[in-house]
C-alpha cells in the first residue's frame, strides 16, 4: 500500500496547528514505512518549500490544479493507492481513493471576510469531505457535528485522537522557581478566550500576582490590541508578555519553564497544547467545553481536577492559586497528565492511522 500525503501545511516554516498535525502524520508514516513490509508513502509539497500557501487563491491553485496533476503523474510513475488530505481542502480530482481529516467545523461555520475565503471554507472544503471515501476526526464530538450538519454517514467517519510531538522528550525536571509563569498558547482570536485568563490573573492575591507573569505564545492578530487594552485597564500590563510563533524546540522549552498552562478556549476541535504540556510534565488547567471533557476528563482511573468554566475567571484564579500553593493539587494534575500522555501515545496514533488506511484500501 502506497499512500500520498498533502504537504501544503509542511511548507513555509510556520508551525501552525495544521502544520503540527501534518508533521505528526508525517512522523507516523515514516515509522510505519520502517515497520510495515507492505507500506510506503510520498509527500506532495508545493514549491518553493520555504514559502507557505498564505492566501485562499494560492491554496485553490494548489488543490484544484497542481496537486491533482502531480498525483496523476505519481500514480503512473510509481503507483499510488490512497491519498490523505490532513487539513484544509482536498484535491478536486484525486485519481485515487481519498481520505480527509476534519479537525473542526469552526472555519466552515465562520469563514471570515472576503467572498473567496467564505466560498472556500463554507463550500469548497465541505464538498471535498463529501468526495472522500473516509473522514477522520480528532474527537467523537466533531464526528457527530459532521454527521448531523453535513448529512454524512457515521460509518464513513472514524475518530483518530492526536498525540504529542513531545512525547518521550525531556520533561520539566522540578517545579520552576518564581516568578511563576502562567502560559497561554494559541492564535490571538476570540474563541481562545484569553481575556478570561487575563481577568483571572488580575484577580490573584496581590503577593502571588506580583510574583507571577502571564505569557501568551501565538500569532498576533487585530484582537491582540484588545488583550493589551484589557491588561492595561486591570493594571497587569507590566506582567503580560507576548511571544509569536515558536519552533518546536523553543515551545518545548517554554512549556518546561511554565508553572502551568491555561487553556480557556470556548471552541476547539481537539485542543492539542494541553496534551503537549502534559507530555512534558507541566500542570494544565483547561475549560470544561465538550471537546475537552471528551478528551481530557479521564485517564485510566484518574479524573482531571483541572477543569474550570469557560465563563468564570474566579474559578481560573482559584486553580492558579492552588497550582502554586497546594502541593497535593499540583501532584494530582501531574499524575493525571502523565496518565493522559501515556493513553494518547504515538503508537496508538500510528495504529489508528494505519487502520483507517487499510479500511479504505481493503474496500477497493
Amino acid at each position: 500500500m502506497r499512500v500520498g500525503l498533502d504537504g501544503q501545511a509542511l511548507v513555509g516554516g510556520i508551525p501552525t496547528g495544521f502544520g503540527v498535525y501534518a508533521e505528526l502524520v508525517h512522523r507516523a508514516l515514516a515509522e510505519l514505512a520502517e515497520s510495515e513490509e507492505d507500506f510506503d508513502f510520498e509527500i506532495f509539497r508545493p514549491v518553493p518549500e520555504d514559502q507557505p500557501l498564505a492566501t485562499t487563491l494560492q491554496r485553490l491553485r494548489w488543490e484544484e490544479r497542481e496537486l491533482p496533476r502531480r498525483i496523476r503523474a505519481a500514480k503512473r510513475a510509481r503507483g499510488l493507492d490512497l491519498f490523505h488530505s490532513p487539513c484544509l481542502g482536498t484535491p478536486r480530482s484525486p485519481f485515487v481513493p481519498l481520505i480527509a481529516t476534519v479537525h473542526d467545523l469552526i472555519l466552515a461555520r465562520t469563514p471570515g471576510r472576503g467572498w473567496l475565503s467564505r466560498w472556500y471554507f463554507s463550500r469548497v472544503i465541505p464538498a471535498g469531505w463529501k468526495r472522500a471515501r473516509l473522514l477522520m476526526t480528532d474527537t467523537q464530538t466533531v464526528k457527530e457535528q459532521l454527521a448531523v450538519e453535513y448529512s454524512l454517514p457515521r460509518e464513513r467517519i472514524v475518530v483518530t485522537p492526536l498525540t504529542s510531538r513531545f512525547h518521550g522528550e525531556q520533561r520539566q525536571p522540578t517545579r520552576p522557581d518564581p516568578p511563576w509563569i502562567f502560559l497561554l498558547v494559541g492564535t490571538h482570536e476570540p474563541r481562545k478566550n484569553f481575556p478570561l485568563a487575563i481577568t483571572a490573573f488580575a484577580a490573584l492575591p496581590r503577593k502571588l500576582r506580583e510574583n507571577s507573569r502571564l505569557l501568551i505564545v501565538g500569532q498576533r492578530t487585530p484582537h491582540t490590541e484588545a488583550l493589551i487594552s484589557l491588561a492595561r485597564e486591570l493594571g497587569v500590563s507590566a506582567q503580560l508578555g507576548f511571544a509569536g510563533y515558536q519552533s518546536a524546540h523553543e515551545l518545548a522549552a517554554t512549556y518546561r519553564a511554565a508553572t502551568a498552562l491555561i487553556f480557556p478556549s470556548t471552541e476547539e476541535g481537539f485542543g492539542l497544547p494541553p496534551l503537549e504540556a502534559m507530555s512534558l510534565g507541566v500542570p494544565v488547567l483547561l475549560s470544561a467545553i465538550p471537546v475537552h471533557q471528551e478528551t481530557y476528563a479521564q485517564a485510566e482511573d484518574l479524573r482531571n481536577p483541572g477543569f474550570f468554566s469557560p465563563r468564570s475567571s474566579e474559578q481560573i484564579a482559584e486553580l492558579m492559586r492552588r497550582v502554586v500553593e497546594d502541593d497535593e493539587f499540583r501532584s494530582q494534575l501531574l499524575s493525571f497528565g502523565d496518565a493522559m500522555s501515556e493513553k494518547l501515545n504515538p503508537a496508538r496514533f500510528r495504529q489508528k492511522l494505519i487502520d483507517a488506511y487499510r479500511k479504505v484500501f481493503s474496500a477497493q
